[in-house]
C-alpha cells in the first residue's frame, strides 16, 4: 500500500507539473505584432508611434532603420519598457526618405512590424512680402509638424547689411502660429539680407534649421533732377527740359515752375520752354508722389535774347541771296558790254 501510495503521490506530482507547464508556456511564437505610423516630422527628426504589444512574455522593442525599403537595416534603438509606444528618431538629413520596421521580441520568439516610409521636412522658406522706405515685411512657410517628444520652440529672424557682416538677432517669435514678421527702423534706398531659423525641442537638446537667405531694398527717398537741351535760346525759339524722378512712392504728379511762378498746360515729366521776351529765366518742378511727399528738383536758367533780323541766320542767308544777285548782275553787265563792242 505505500509503494501505491508513493506511486500515485508521483503520478500526480507528475500531471501537475506537465499541466503547469501547458499554461505558463506559450503555444508556438507568443510575441505580437504591433502596427507602426509616423506622427510627426521636422527637419532633422521623425516621430514614431506603435500599437502596445499584448505579448504576456515581452523582452523588448527593438527599432531598425533603412534607406531603402530593401535595406540594409540597422538597429538605431531599443527598450524594455512595454508601455512605451512612441520614438523620435533624431540627427536625420533633411527632404529624405527612411524606412523603419520595430521588431517585438519576447522570451520565445519575435514578431515584426510593417515597414513604414516616413521623409524628413524641408528647411523653411522665406520670402519678402513689401518694402517701405523704412520697413521690410517677411513671411516663410514652415513644412515642420510636432510632437511631445518634439516641440516647437521658436521662431528667430536675422538680419545683416553687408554681405560679409555678422548676423543679428531682431525678433524671437515664440508662437507656432506666426509666420510673418516686419523689420522696422531700417534707412531708405538700403540693401539688406535675411534668414530666419526654427528651433525645435528634442530629447536633451535643441536644434535649429536656417531659411533661405533673401535680399531686400528699402525704397529710397523722393528726389528729382531736371535737364535741358540747351541753356541759351533768342525769342521764338524753345528749349526742352526733362525731369527724372526717383524713390518715393509712384506714380508723380509734377508742377513746372518759372521764376518762382507755376505754368499751366504741363504736368507731365516733360516741359518745353518759350517766350517771346527776352531775359534770364528760372526753371524748376516739383514732384508728389502718391504718398503726399513733394520735393523740388535743381533749378536751371535759361538766357532768351532777342531774335532780330541781324542776329539771325535768315539774315545771314538774306545777305548771301544778294551777293549771288549782285554777282549775276555783274556778270550779265559786263557780257553785254562786251558784246556792244563786237
Amino acid at each position: 500500500m505505500k509503494i501505491i501510495g508513493k506511486i500515485t503521490i508521483a503520478i500526480l506530482i507528475l500531471f501537475a507539473i506537465i499541466f503547469s507547464s501547458i499554461y505558463i508556456m506559450p503555444l508556438g511564437n507568443a510575441a505580437t505584432t504591433v502596427t507602426l505610423s509616423s506622427v510627426a516630422h521636422t527637419e532633422t527628426t521623425i516621430t514614431l508611434s506603435w500599437t502596445e504589444s499584448q505579448d504576456r512574455y515581452f523582452v523588448n522593442y527593438t527599432l531598425y532603420m533603412g534607406l531603402n525599403v530593401n535595406g540594409p537595416y540597422q538597429k538605431i534603438w531599443s527598450t524594455t519598457n512595454k508601455a512605451q509606444t512612441s520614438y523620435a528618431v533624431t540627427n536625420l538629413s533633411y527632404s529624405t526618405n527612411y524606412y523603419f520596421y520595430i521588431v517585438d521580441y519576447d522570451s520565445f520568439g519575435s514578431a515584426r512590424s510593417n515597414t513604414l516610409q516616413a521623409n524628413t521636412t524641408s528647411p523653411p522658406v522665406l520670402n519678402v512680402n513689401s518694402v517701405t522706405q523704412t520697413t521690410v515685411s517677411l513671411t516663410w512657410q514652415d513644412y515642420n509638424t510636432y510632437s511631445s517628444l518634439v516641440p516647437f520652440v521658436s521662431y528667430t529672424v536675422e538680419m545683416k547689411s553687408l554681405t560679409g557682416g555678422n548676423w543679428s538677432t531682431v525678433s524671437i517669435i515664440n508662437s507656432i502660429n506666426s509666420n510673418s514678421f516686419t523689420v522696422t527702423g531700417l534707412s531708405p534706398g538700403s540693401t539688406y539680407y535675411f534668414r530666419i531659423y526654427d528651433t525645435v525641442g528634442i530629447p536633451n537638446n535643441l536644434t535649429i534649421t536656417y531659411s533661405n537667405t533673401v535680399t531686400a531694398t528699402t525704397i529710397p527717398l523722393l528726389s528729382v533732377t531736371i535737364s535741358s537741351s540747351t541753356t541759351n535760346i533768342m525769342t521764338g525759339q524753345s528749349a526742352d527740359i526733362k525731369a527724372l524722378a526717383n524713390g518715393g512712392y509712384p506714380p508723380y504728379t509734377y508742377t513746372w515752375y518759372v521764376n518762382g511762378n507755376p505754368v499751366s498746360g504741363f504736368s507731365g515729366s516733360e516741359y518745353v520752354f518759350n517766350t517771346t521776351t527776352p531775359g534770364t529765366y528760372t526753371i524748376y518742378v516739383a514732384v508728389r508722389d502718391s504718398s503726399g511727399t513733394t520735393v523740388n528738383s535743381n533749378s536751371i536758367s535759361i538766357t532768351v535774347t532777342s531774335s532780330s533780323i541781324f542776329g539771325s541766320t535768315t539774315f545771314l542767308w538774306i545777305i548771301i541771296l544778294v551777293i549771288i544777285i549782285l554777282v549775276i548782275l555783274v556778270v550779265l553787265f559786263l557780257f553785254r558790254k562786251g558784246k556792244k563792242r563786237w
